[in-house]
């Protein structure tokens, strides 16, 4: 007989917030090594992703001798309507509304960890929140906390797909729990709505071109992308938005997840202006913090671009002097969209100060489009 039971381990972490629980084998990353292997032969993974297949799929280098994987799920379909705010604005996706999630969700699994301790002595445990390269949405599939979706996000037919997911290895056996197999059928909303064509098939992603990925991609990007990317500023959310599951999916209150400093859509020029200490205290807590402050800026850049915002311009040249390179050359780009000739003086101050070479041709790029001249590099 086991020190704990599965229906005790689940009925703790229910009492203590977690919404979904489910038990997989530390061997069910095994079967994903030829895709994985496919998908970086063929382009399709992104440059934040591990490009070693072992560490992605073999949780006994984190835990030799791992016998369960406990994957946890915690909604965060929260009961909250943005307002609209009276000046323009970007957006910023559900996961960085409120309190970090990876906060969250570690201190709900340090709190299941230190259960099932109190029960078995010799339990040995590793808590794993995105700080890993594990297979995170595989582990959930394969421990049944829901079932792929064709956008290649995890659904839970009574939660949706907007679920934050954390896992605990643990030295003590338990019987995994049963897939869930797909239920999309024939619906293809995902596909037809994303906005980067980044679904290029059922259940199959170009990572490269997601917009989500865009925005946290760090310098200079295509002219395609900069239009594609609209008012976001952190994050897309559009192929779970048109989700039918999500249409339907159970509302959660949960206090950690209202957005406080940083809004859902929040005012362009505030972000705009951001020197590190108003950085810390907008973005600081949420999870939109970890790429940094220029990231940030440069999206709210791109989207003074495609929203027209006039109101945009004085900042965008106060952005010309900055200490980041990348972000006088676009602020350069911005205004020759925005404001045209009124500020020609200004960017031709600032190309022949520019000792940046990528900052320099992005600001001649400004130049020539507003002399009506062509500009025939569009990659950045």
């Amino acid at each position: 007989m086991t020190c704990v039971t599965k229906e005790e381990i689940k009925e703790y972490a229910y009492k203590s917030g977690i919404d979904i629980v489910g038990f997989a084998s530390p061997d069910c990353l095994f079967k994903y090594r030829d895709l994985l292997k496919d998908r970086y032969e063929n382009g399709l993974n992104c440059n934040i992703e591990e490009n070693d297949i072992e560490k992605r799929i073999n949780p006994y280098i984190l835990l030799e001798d791992v016998k369960s994987i406990v994957s946890i799920a915690v909604s965060y379909n929260i009961v909250y309507e943005a307002d609209l705010p009276k000046s323009a604005y970007g957006t910023v996706s559900r996961t960085a509304w409120g309190i970090d999630y990876h906060k969250v969700l570690i201190d709900l699994l340090e709190k299941l960890r230190d259960f099932i301790l109190s029960k078995c002595n010799d339990a040995k445990a590793v808590l794993l929140v995105d700080n890993n390269p594990l297979l995170e949405r595989a582990i959930a599939y394969n421990a049944g906390i829901g079932f792929y979706g064709k956008n290649n996000m995890l659904i839970n037919e009574k939660y949706g797909s907007y679920l934050f997911l954390g896992e605990m290895l643990l030295n003590i056996y338990f019987e995994p729990d049963k897939k869930v197999e797909s239920k999309c059928g024939s619906c293809t909303r995902c596909l037809k709505a994303c906005p980067g064509k980044a679904l290029i098939g059922e259940y199959k992603i170009d990572a490269n071109k997601c917009l989500s990925y865009a925005t946290i991609k760090k310098g200079y990007l295509s002219d395609e992308t900069i239009k594609k990317l609209g008012t976001r500023i952190y994050g897309c959310d559009t192929c779970q938005d048109v989700c039918p599951f999500n249409k339907t999916a159970k509302r959660v209150t949960k206090d950690e997840f209202i957005p406080r400093g940083l809004k859902p859509k929040h005012d362009l020029r505030e972000i705009l202006s951001l020197d590190k200490k108003k950085f810390q205290e907008v973005f600081g807590p949420t999870s939109a913090s970890w790429r940094g402050k220029n990231t940030i800026i440069r999206n709210a850049i791109i989207a003074s671009i495609n929203s027209n915002d006039k109101n945009a311009i004085e900042p965008l040249k106060s952005l010309l002097s900055c200490e980041n390179s990348y972000l006088r050359g676009y602020s350069a780009y911005a205004l020759s969209i925005l404001d045209g000739e009124n500020s020609l003086p200004y960017i031709e101050k600032a190309y022949i100060n520019e000792k940046d070479e990528a900052a320099k041709e992005f600001m001649k790029k400004a130049i020539m489009m507003i002399r009506g001249e062509v500009f025939e590099y569009n990659e950045r």
